[in-house]
């Protein structure tokens, strides 16, 4: 495709959405709007607070399953800790 008919063909698309769905045009179109993600302080929180029960468990149980699924947890919350959006820049030294 050709940029003049992407073009087109979007606008097409926008003009479709506003009169079908003026809410999430309007929505979509406002700039400035912080996307919505699922990696929320507290989904984080969760992530971490369920390995970590996970591996405990697996540890008293003797239970190496529970230890292997806490641990895929817990990488899993590292994942979601190392792409948060709100990451602490560190300030520069002087």
């Amino acid at each position: 495709m050709d940029a003049a008919r992407e073009l087109r063909e979007l606008r097409r698309i926008e003009r479709w959405l506003t009169v079908n769905d003026p809410e999430l045009a309007a929505a979509l179109s406002a700039h400035g709007a912080e996307p919505r993600t699922a990696n929320g302080r507290w989904t984080r929180l969760a992530v971490d607070v369920l390995g970590a029960v996970c591996v405990i468990i697996g540890a008293l149980t003797g239970l190496f399953m529970f230890v292997f699924v806490g641990v895929l947890v817990l990488m899993t919350g590292a994942c979601l800790h190392a792409t948060c959006l709100r990451r602490h820049r560190r300030r520069p030294m002087v």
